[in-house]
Order: C-alpha cells, then sequence, then structure tokens
C-alpha cells in the first residue's frame, strides 16, 4: 500500500528528496518532465529506494552524467556529491581518474573540470580556501617483469580468474601493467566495490556486452555486488543513461545470475 494519501503529500516528499539528494530547491513543477519524471520518479522514488548506499549512487550518477556528456548535470552532481558530504574531494579527485581509464581522457578531462569549480564553490560557501584534493602519486617504476607480474596478479583479484596472454601493446602496458597494476591496485580513496559500480555503468553506457558481462559476473563472484544490489544499480542506470541502455544492462545481470547459480 502506498505511504502517500494524496499527491500533494507524494510531491512534497519528493521535492523534500530532491533538496536532500541535490543540496539546493528543488524545481518548480512547470510541465510533465520536471514533475512525473525528475521531482517524482527519479527523486521521489528511486534515490530514496534501499539496496545502495547514497555514496554508490553518486558513482553511479557521476559516472553516468559523465558519459552523457551532460554540462549542467555534471555541474550539479560533482557539486551535490561534495555538499553533501558523502563523497570527500580525495574520492572524487581519484573517481575521475578511474572514470578517464573507463570512457577516455577527454571524458574524464570535462568532469575534471566540473570537479575542480565544484570544489570551489563548496569551498567558497563554506567561508574556506579551496585546497586542491590530496592524491596517491603515480607509482614508482619498477622492472618490466616485475611491472607485468604485478598488474596480472591485480587482474585475477579484480576478476577471480588468470588474465589471458598479453599478446599486444595494449593488452600488456595498457591493460596489465597500467589499468589494472596503476590503477586498479589504488585503494587509498576508492574500494574495488566503488570502481566496480563505475566500471559497470561506463561499459553498460558504451554497450560493450562483454565487458559488462565479465564485470558483472566478478562483481557476484567476489560478492562485490550481490544481486539484488546489482538490480538498484540497473534501474539507477535507466534513470540517467535511459531505459534502453538499462534493458539490455538487466538482461546481461540475469544472464549473470544465472550463470552463478
Amino acid at each position: 500500500m502506498s505511504e502517500w494519501t494524496n499527491r500533494d503529500d507524494r510531491l512534497r516528499d519528493a521535492s523534500a528528496q530532491y533538496e536532500h539528494i541535490m543540496c539546493m530547491p528543488a524545481p518548480t513543477s512547470i510541465g510533465a518532465y520536471l514533475d512525473a519524471g525528475v521531482v517524482g520518479f527519479v527523486f521521489g522514488e528511486m534515490w530514496r529506494r534501499g539496496g545502495l548506499t547514497p555514496r554508490d549512487r553518486r558513482w553511479i550518477t557521476l559516472a553516468c552524467v559523465g558519459m552523457a556528456d551532460a554540462p549542467v548535470p555534471m555541474e550539479t552532481h560533482t557539486y551535490a556529491a561534495l555538499k553533501s558530504g558523502e563523497v570527500t574531494t580525495e574520492e572524487i579527485d581519484e573517481f575521475v581518474l578511474f572514470f578517464g581509464t573507463q570512457a577516455g581522457w577527454p571524458k574524464g578531462s570535462a568532469l575534471l573540470t566540473h570537479v575542480l569549480a565544484a570544489m570551489g564553490k563548496v569551498a567558497a560557501e563554506n567561508g574556506e580556501a579551496m585546497q586542491l584534493a590530496r592524491f596517491v602519486p603515480w607509482a614508482d617504476p619498477i622492472d618490466d617483469d616485475d611491472r607485468r607480474a604485478r598488474g596480472s596478479a591485480e587482474y585475477a583479484a579484480v576478476h577471480g580468474v588468470a588474465p589471458p596472454p598479453a599478446r599486444t601493446v595494449f593488452s600488456g602496458l595498457g591493460e596489465l601493467d597500467f589499468l589494472y597494476g596503476e590503477v586498479w591496485s589504488r585503494d587509498e580513496f576508492l574500494t574495488r566495490r566503488d570502481r566496480r559500480l563505475v566500471a559497470i555503468t561506463c561499459s553498460a553506457a558504451l554497450g560493450v556486452d562483454t565487458e559488462t558481462t565479465a564485470q558483472l559476473e566478478s562483481a557476484l563472484r567476489s560478492g562485490d555486488l550481490s544481486s539484488e544490489e546489482l538490480q538498484e544499480v540497473v534501474l539507477h542506470v535507466a534513470v540517467y543513461l535511459g531505459w534502453i541502455v538499462a534493458r539490455r544492462l538487466d538482461q546481461l545481470l540475469v544472464t549473470a545470475v544465472d550463470e552463478e547459480d
């Protein structure tokens, strides 16, 4: 049974959810898109669901708006993530690095611009000077064989299986040496679960079924995300990337769960 007795109460509650999540006043319902869509379903229903933490949902949202190249959502959601206190400057800075590996440096650079602006805005509102994030520096150079071994070990930790042989420059230097050995292995500000949420979102946005399936299966195998949590990821992706993208992600999840069982 619905917890609301009338439409006005439902909309009032949805508007309050919007303000809590976005750290700004809810928009006036001047049309169907804002009324039934943004304020109504997105914030009145989807964001207030359990299954994922608010911080989880921040990472999915930021990955979605970055993949969508949407300037206004990138501006508002980077600000809200930091203003809410659910994401720190160090965490969002590390997020941009990982997002760049999934989406490409141009998209990462676009998102970084909005992150820096949001950091400045929040600092100004708090009456403070903007402080750049602390960050883990690039890995120290090591012997090539040791670097490859480190990347292979991290791949196995992430996916639960040994990596395929590196037969190309990309699969060796790009994937094992850098992506896994020097990015996935960075654990001070983001967890493997955090990175998994971003990787699933980005691969779904790109429509790369093989990568999406690998991440879904690895998430289930490792226990990083349960089937129920991944269902919430799909619903969240539907809101920010569209039902068409989410429908395919949902199908891949069902297959992955069936394979796991």
